[in-house]
């Protein structure tokens, strides 16, 4: 590493601007994780209504573009989430579920907090035998009722570690 930055050894992408959780689907970008260890998706969302809780899942993709998709399973998320404030809850919580590649905010108040929601995925949990080494991470429509979010990615672990990084995005 040359000065030890943090951005030498990693990389920050957006998944989606902030938008309206609301207006239809929200389609993460898909990054490669060819050449890093891990990728960590980072949802933040606002207060919502109740009962329009964000639900986030994760895909692997064989190609930037079209190819072949299939479920990316997780099962640890981390969240902060406060009615107002969030910037005073000082730790992460961490939920645990089974094995699956989607995961409902309903179960920590999605809908009715604000939320900062992380869910890490790494490199080997892909399919790369059959050539799976792209990733992206949705958030389905929240329903009817207002709700900005924005989702962006931070990749770790860098095989070439440079001030100028390769880039993630093909």
């Amino acid at each position: 590493m040359f000065n030890k930055e943090f951005l030498e050894n990693h990389d920050i992408i957006p998944a989606f601007m902030p938008v309206d959780l609301a207006t239809a689907a929200n389609t993460g970008d898909r990054v490669n994780l060819k050449n890093y260890d891990r990728c960590l998706f980072i949802l933040l969302a606002s207060i919502g209504t109740a009962g329009d809780d964000p639900v986030v899942s994760a895909l692997q993709h064989d190609a930037a573009t079209s190819g072949n998709s299939k479920a990316l399973n997780f099962s640890r998320i981390r969240h902060k989430v406060g009615a107002t404030d969030i910037n005073a809850v000082g730790q992460f919580s961490l939920a645990e579920q089974t094995e699956a590649a989607s995961f409902d905010t309903a179960s920590i108040d999605g809908a009715e907090n604000e939320a900062l929601i992380a869910i890490e995925v790494l490199a080997d949990d892909l399919d790369s035998d059959n050539g799976f080494t792209f990733v992206s991470f949705n958030v389905a429509d929240v329903g009817a009722n207002a709700q900005l979010g924005a989702g962006f990615y931070i990749l770790q672990g860098a095989d070439y570690v440079n001030e100028i990084k390769q880039s993630a995005i093909a």
